[in-house]
């Protein structure tokens, strides 16, 4: 299992909906917060790979099903 995990690209506009009905104004109140580094919450925002634990723990500060927004890589079966 990868280290990282990424929003996938059709949850991105739902987890900014989260961010805006958590009633966080600004990306910067969301990373004073959580204590997380700027760059990491416009990452997670943006679809590109975090930390397996700070994806985790944005998604459930942001009440969102961790599983059901990351992006899973496809299996490739040689059947």
């Amino acid at each position: 299992m990868s280290r990282s995990l990424r929003v996938a690209p059709e949850c991105i506009q739902q987890v900014k909906l989260a961010v805006k009905r958590n009633r966080y104004p600004s990306q910067k109140a969301l990373t004073v917060d959580v204590g997380l580094s700027l760059s990491t919450i416009k990452s997670f925002l943006n679809g590109r790979p975090v930390d397996y634990l700070n994806f985790v723990e944005l998604c459930d500060k942001l009440g969102l099903d961790w599983q059901a927004i990351a992006k899973t890589p496809q299996i490739e079966s040689n059947c």
